[in-house]
């Protein structure tokens, strides 16, 4: 027999910009969009060893911080990447075993709506490569 209870645990409730202060609020919009880096530095590292690295920034602020060298692809690209190349290879090469949307196989994630570069402010990132 299983006897159950209930304990508080803690969560972030709040997340503040490192670079810029902007303070996002759980349940916001701009909670989720937000990027924390926590890593421990290995040995040798130029942070020092085993030392922690830290840093939360807001969405504006990565994309200025980071933006030219940000990967942003729409959504569905990285599943019409993966099908185009499956399609080039015979089952014969792979097995014949990938997951097939005609099978129901293949689960989709949830796509993401686009956001409007307009709105984000910062620099124009370029867009994702196309496929070849």
């Amino acid at each position: 027999m299983q006897i159950k209870d209930v304990r508080p645990e803690t969560f972030t409730k709040q997340i503040r910009c490192d670079r810029c202060g902007r303070l996002a609020e759980y349940g916001d919009a701009e909670f989720p969009e937000t990027a924390c880096i926590d890593l421990k530095a290995g040995y040798g590292s130029i942070f020092g060893d085993g030392n922690e690295v830290q840093i939360d920034l807001c969405q504006y602020c990565l994309k200025l911080t980071l933006g030219r060298w940000l990967r942003i692809a729409a959504p569905g690209h990285m599943k019409s990447l993966m099908m185009e190349r499956l399609r080039q290879l015979g089952a014969e090469q792979h097995g014949g075993g990938s997951p097939m949307a005609a099978d129901g196989s293949f689960v989709e994630p949830e796509d993401l709506p686009v956001q409007d570069p307009k709105t984000t402010g910062g620099p124009t990132v370029r867009n994702a490569p196309s496929s070849r």
